[in-house]
């Protein structure tokens, strides 16, 4: 099915203007939420997106933010507009139930806004973002261990929380009954709520200015050319069908059990179908609900596919994920984990296809999610709602980073997520760090190289009478490598280590899992980075001189792994260290004519 075309041909100014207009609105919504959110997840890490979608429930457009908060949208506003039909002005809708509107976690709440221009409705405005705490055992939600979906915390079904402007308050003192913070919660929901109404304003004063029709029909022209634009590139792969799979380290509950994600890729004409029919079953809090595992495709397709990113980029695009799956999971099986693992891995299994069938495109593995998250209570009263301090810690800083593509290194930044601030977490959580920095030799070797890996000691300092969890449900890749591209060396896999106070041998700990921590405790975090592109004795040796200069790698793997013989004339000066040529091409020549092992 094609994407329809209504009215007439817009000219080409008044279509940039009309779509710059909507893609400026939205993210300023997105901006007002994340430089305003009481949530840690949202105000620093700005794990939130807003989306824009038609009176149908097709997504128009977005901004940069979390794909997976805007590629999954279209499946629970579809849901809701299921449960009530068209939502009348003034109406809002809350839900968070990942088995009734198919979206994600608990913790990501899901608002949707009807976009009402005078009495017509024109679009549905929808936002997700991870909350302070939606109840369950632990704030946060990254733990594994409960054996149905209640445990895991508030099950809220599509509500119309406030109907034609009036806020139902049973409802509302229902949730925020059943949250740790619900001063923080609210505020929250009262932010996103206002922001998203200000979008409104700022597109029915694009309407005001050019027309409902002409804005109609601009955002009909970007869904149709975007969907031309992937048709395209469909038809230039190699038809035929193509394998991948990745795994997580386990579900959290059956020990030593990891869990894979298969998927089939079938490539015919212009059209391309996902099959994850041999996926594993479903297990417990990895589980992934359906509209997160289109989401996550459609992420990994963005990664290799030119995109305008709206309802056209799905059209030539056909999934299958039976019900029972670990990426579509059946209530009351858990799925706590699933943005973090098995999302990650659904876009990895599909990054292995694209490794196979457009190289030149693909992308090594990312660096898995390594953030060792942190809830509990602290035996002090907050002044502003008179009750012992609640948090939840998730630092975002213990990680590696994207991987290499063909013609640049991955950059350390993990894109539309902001890294972590020690200051700010040891300012307001009970945490010190006593090292926190890059790890050399951990990058993904390449021609091309993925992000370097980060090594961290974090100390738990709360106070006597404090409970402290620690929640790696956040953090995966411990037992099994990550992949580069086109002859890149594998990555291995990351490490945790916890040294309880007064020990002096470290324990392993474990990926999805809980802790409890005391005052003294110490976790050692060790996370490699994402992996390369290309073969890494084909790497520019002035590149790896300067990576060995700055302390990113060491002499020994510079030799080793890239094959580039250095000499310092100078110890004490790193600046003195230059490129043996000579050497350097005759160890590659060895190198590259040496069995493969």
């Amino acid at each position: 099915m094609s994407a329809k075309k209504k009215g007439t041909a817009v000219d080409p100014v008044t279509l940039s203007v009309v779509w710059n207009g909507l893609l400026n609105a939205i993210a300023a919504c997105g901006d007002r939420v994340n430089f305003s959110a009481q949530s840690v997840l949202m105000g620093l890490m700005r794990d939130l997106g807003a989306a824009l979608l038609t009176a149908e429930g097709d997504l128009v457009c977005t901004g940069d933010f979390l794909p997976h908060h805007v590629f999954v949208s279209p499946i629970p506003t579809k849901h809701i507009l299921n449960k009530f039909g068209k939502l009348e002005p003034g109406d809002m809708v809350l839900a968070n139930d990942g088995h009734i509107i198919q979206s994600g976690h608990l913790l990501d709440w899901t608002i949707l806004i009807p976009l009402y221009w005078h009495d017509e409705l024109v679009f549905y405005m929808h936002f997700r973002g991870h909350q302070i705490d939606s109840g369950g055992a632990y704030s946060g939600g990254y733990f594994p261990g409960t054996y149905d979906c209640y445990g895991e915390g508030l099950n809220i079904p599509p509500l119309k929380i406030i109907k034609k402007g009036i806020l139902n308050e049973e409802l509302r003192e229902l949730i925020l009954n059943n949250v740790r913070t619900p001063a923080g919660v609210w505020n929250d929901v009262e932010l996103i709520r206002n922001s998203l109404l200000r979008m409104q304003d700022d597109i029915c004063r694009l309407i005001d200015t050019y027309g409902l029709e002409t804005v109609k029909d601009c955002a009909a022209e970007m869904i149709k050319r975007d969907e031309m634009m992937v048709r395209e590139q469909i038809k230039r792969l190699p038809e035929g069908t193509y394998y991948g799979e990745a795994t997580a380290d386990w579900d959290g509950t059956t020990p030593d059990k990891q869990v894979y994600i298969r998927v089939k890729l079938t490539v015919k004409g212009d059209e391309m179908t996902f099959d994850f029919s041999d996926t594993d079953d479903q297990v417990q809090f990895v589980n992934v609900p359906l509209g997160l595992t289109y989401a996550c495709v459609f992420t990994a397709m963005f990664r290799v596919f030119d995109s305008l990113k709206t309802h056209g980029m799905r059209i030539p695009v056909h999934i299958i994920a039976p019900p029972g799956k670990v990426v579509n999971p059946t209530r009351p099986h858990t799925y706590g984990g699933c943005g973090c693992s098995c999302g990650t891995q659904i876009e990895e299994a599909i990054n292995h296809i694209w490794a196979q069938i457009i190289p030149e495109r693909a992308q090594g593995d990312p660096s898995r999610h390594f953030a060792s998250n942190a809830s509990g209570r602290l035996p002090a009263i907050d002044p502003r709602t008179g009750s012992e301090q609640e948090y939840f810690q998730a630092p975002f800083m213990e990680e590696g980073g994207p991987g290499a593509v063909k013609g640049r290194d991955a950059w350390r930044p993990g894109g539309p997520v902001k890294r972590g601030s020690v200051e700010e977490q040891e300012l307001v959580f009970p945490v010190r760090w006593d090292v926190m920095e890059l790890l050399p030799d951990s990058e993904g070797a390449g021609e091309f190289t993925g992000t370097g890996g980060a090594y961290g000691e974090r100390v738990c300092t709360a106070p006597p009478g404090a409970r402290t969890f620690l929640q790696t449900g956040d953090v995966s890749g411990c037992t099994t490598p990550r992949y580069g591209v086109a002859g890149a060396a594998m990555i291995p896999p990351s490490t945790l280590h916890l040294l309880r106070a007064g020990k002096k041998e470290k324990d392993v700990i474990k990926a999805i899992d809980v802790y409890e921590l005391h005052n003294g405790d110490v976790l050692y975090t060790e996370a490699y980075g994402g992996g390369g592109w290309g073969n890494p004795l084909n790497r520019d040796p002035e590149k790896v001189k300067k990576s060995v200069i700055a302390g990113l790698i060491s002499f020994e793997r510079a030799r080793n792994v890239y094959g580039v013989v250095l000499t310092q004339q100078d110890r004490e000066n790193p600046e003195t260290i230059s490129v043996d040529y000579k050497a350097t091409e005759e160890l590659r020549n060895k190198a590259k004519k040496a069995p493969k092992r």
